[in-house]
């Protein structure tokens, strides 16, 4: 409800004219059809996390792409990262 909210909130005060949704959530369709119908110049995209798929949104989206998971790999921070403060973050070993 929040990201369907915001993105409603976004077009209607003229702050974007593309909205990129990281998600696989049916839950958003309304949010899309709603964005379509009274923003039609917007652009929708739908970015699919790893094994995630909706047909649904991939029809009511302009652009959809899927994340291949090389691409997670790709972009993980250092092992440990450490934060400006000092504190060192280490990645779970199941990553």
């Amino acid at each position: 409800m929040a990201i369907a909210a915001k993105l409603l909130e976004l077009l209607h005060n003229n702050k974007c004219d593309t909205i990129v949704l990281v998600t696989g959530d049916t839950d958003l369709a309304p949010a899309i059809k709603t964005a379509k119908t009274l923003f039609p110049r917007t652009t929708i995209v739908c970015l699919f996390p790893y094994k995630r798929h909706n047909d649904e949104l991939a029809k009511l989206s302009h652009i959809h792409i899927k994340i291949k998971a090389e691409t997670y790999t790709k972009h993980q921070l250092a092992d440990p990262f450490e934060l400006p403060d000092g504190t060192r973050i280490s990645k779970p070993q199941s990553w």
